[in-house]
């Protein structure tokens, strides 16, 4: 009983694994992105206790509104991840944030469940961020960005995306516990590596955070 127990919450506590992910991007000075991620923490883990036994207590809004909103801020900490990596400049950047949460506020109230809600964001990120780094290169006649930033962060951070969603879209079938809490770690991981290591429209704050024990088990604004 007790490890059926276990199972049943298992989606509940691997939703933490997006702590890491807040502390690393407050550390980063990436404050905005550390509150959508830590948003999206707060609805995931909610919505999923709403499904497990003996926590109905948690269950602060009808489970509709967990799961738009569970589904709404998984898709913006996408958006918000893949526009830091844009490393858009002000007006822009804050401009197509708020493009990316006001459209897809609408488009997960259409439909959450569709393809569309993650690759929708996902696609639109990329195109923009192909169009502004082939400008760079075009006017610097040679790569943009540094080799180390495609190799370190763009290679991994886009494999962890992709296998959170296979995990999401094409693996659950198989055991929904395992799987979606698999879905959750990668798709943490797959935020952490996307972040540049440091913000720099944020000033001169200092070095950027290491991954060490502390930065990964504590929220350090």
């Amino acid at each position: 009983m007790g490890s059926l127990v276990a199972k049943l919450l298992l989606p509940t506590l691997s939703s933490l694994a997006f702590l890491p992910t807040i502390s690393i991007a407050a550390k980063r000075q990436f404050h905005m992105e550390a509150m959508v991620y830590f948003f999206t923490m707060f609805f995931v883990s909610i919505y999923h206790a709403c499904e497990g036994p003996g926590l109905s207590i948690l269950c602060f809004m009808r489970y509709d509104i967990l799961e738009y909103f569970s589904i709404f801020g998984t898709a913006l900490s996408m958006w918000v991840s893949l526009m830091a990596l844009a490393d858009f400049d002000e007006p822009k950047r804050s401009t197509l944030v708020m493009f990316g949460v006001l459209t897809i506020a609408v488009r997960v109230y259409h439909d959450r469940w569709g393809y569309g809600v993650y690759s929708g964001p996902v696609g639109t990120a990329v195109l923009m961020i192909t169009v502004k780094w082939l400008q760079k290169m075009k006017e610097k006649k040679g790569l943009y960005p540094d080799k180390s930033v495609y190799t370190q962060q763009i290679g991994p951070g886009f494999c962890f995306g992709a296998l959170a969603l296979m995990l999401r879209f094409f693996f659950e079938d198989w055991d929904y516990t395992y799987v979606h809490s698999f879905y959750h770690c990668a798709l943490a991981m797959s935020f952490v590596l996307l972040l540049p290591k440091v913000n720099k429209k944020a000033g001169n704050g200092g070095s950027p955070a290491k991954l060490d024990c502390s930065t990964l088990c504590c929220c350090c604004a």
